[in-house]
């Protein structure tokens, strides 16, 4: 998984709950030292970091490698949610795994792919942002990116977070313009 592009600019993020906050704090440190390579947090605690107001994320969802995946399971191992399987697993793969300790529960999903377009394909994040979150920074997709994913995803409930995306950057250009 490659970066090409990012964000030279790390933005604080937006308010946030202190239940994510907390989640955060317990999870970024153990992250920064199971993970080699690039990764991101995506999905709806990624909305709520960029600064999207109208989601309140159950969860947290990382974009990591395989072998990253399989370094936080060997770190966890103990905390690994064995019940929880993954919604869709027909139309989406990867080396998932719950943690269910934390104040929120993390997801991981190495080398994530999506069953799109007649076969399956790899999600990768081409550009990113870093956002400041108490004393962490966090790298998320872009708004672009973010869309792009979401909407590879296609179901009702990624294409609604896609529009609130775009909703959201409209806001933001009307403010700045």
């Amino acid at each position: 998984m490659a970066r090409t592009a990012y964000s030279e600019t790390v933005k604080q993020a937006g308010a946030i709950s202190p239940r994510l906050l907390a989640t955060l704090a317990s999870a970024l440190p153990v992250m920064a030292q199971a993970f080699r390579d690039p990764w991101w947090v995506i999905g709806s605690a990624a909305m709520r970091l960029g600064g999207v107001a109208n989601i309140e994320p159950a969860d947290i969802d990382v974009l990591c490698s395989a072998g990253d995946a399989e370094r936080l399971i060997a770190v966890w191992q103990e905390h690994l949610d064995i019940a929880c399987m993954p919604h869709d697993d027909h139309r989406f793969r990867s080396r998932f795994a719950r943690f269910g300790h934390l104040p929120m529960p993390l997801e991981v999903m190495g080398d994530l792919q999506v069953h799109a377009d007649g076969g399956w394909r790899s999600i990768r994040i081409e550009a990113e942002q870093r956002v400041w979150c108490d004393g962490y920074v966090v790298p998320i997709a872009t708004w672009q990116e973010q869309i792009r994913v979401l909407r590879l995803f296609g179901r009702d409930k990624d294409l609604a977070k896609a529009n609130l995306i775009s909703s959201h950057v409209e806001t933001e250009r009307a403010h700045v313009g």
